[in-house]
């Protein structure tokens, strides 16, 4: 009888393990670009394919809604934005306490990863002083874009496709509030960019902090209290 209760137990904590190793592996499976983006049916009357569709960006919104719940010091509050390649808004959700900076800065952070392709605390670093921001102020603004210098907006991509952008602001976890939905969402995301050297953000908007890549604000994911 001991033997068959062995046995028997040895069986399910294996079952077990299985069970919690393939929760594991779907948890942290790519999303395919197939299901990523709009279907055959919506692409042939707008002619693009390649855009997130708005199932995918909801996920994406619920995602961040769910980080700032749950995130340490919080629950944070987060003006949060999902944009088509176009600039289009596609979801977007500010959550109660949002200031109105928070909210515009989030819209403005999403449409700096659209323009650069890159997250726009990448963007901040690469330009940490006045005049090398001040001479790119109005870039992307002829097209509807920004080109914001704070962390907190993060390019879409998936099979090295560009399907949209997300951008968070108003929290004090900005850029992780984004990549954390990115990563639930859609699978294993490139490392966020390294912090900025402290000290080199003169000039930087509202207030200088470099948002949710931190590196000027007290670390990455924000600069502290105040919205941006």
């Amino acid at each position: 009888m001991s033997k068959t209760l062995r046995f028997v137990g040895t069986g399910a904590l294996a079952i077990v393990a299985i069970v919690t190793m393939a929760t594991t592996v779907h948890a942290q499976a790519a999303m395919p670009l197939a299901k990523a983006v709009v279907s055959d049916e919506v692409a042939g009357r707008t002619l693009m394919k390649m855009q997130i569709n708005s199932t995918v960006a909801r996920q994406l919104v619920d995602a961040c809604l769910e980080f700032a719940r749950t995130q340490p010091n919080g629950p944070g509050t987060y003006g949060i934005f999902v944009l088509a390649p176009t600039g289009d808004i596609v979801d977007a959700h500010v959550m109660d306490g949002v200031l109105p900076i928070g909210a515009e800065t989030g819209l403005m952070k999403a449409q700096t990863a659209l323009y650069a392709r890159t997250p726009s605390s990448e963007v901040a670093s690469r330009f940490p002083t006045l005049e090398g921001r001040a001479i790119r102020m109005d870039l992307g603004r002829a097209q509807g874009l920004s080109y914001y210098f704070v962390g907190g907006g993060l390019p879409i991509v998936v099979e090295n496709q560009l399907i949209g952008a997300m951008g968070v602001g108003g929290g004090n976890m900005d850029e992780m509030c984004a990549y954390t939905a990115l990563t639930k969402v859609l699978g294993p995301q490139k490392p966020l960019p390294a912090p900025a050297a402290r000290g080199g953000g003169a000039g930087a908007p509202a207030g200088g902090g470099q948002g949710g890549g931190g590196g000027q604000g007290g670390g990455r994911g924000g600069r502290g209290a105040q919205p941006q």
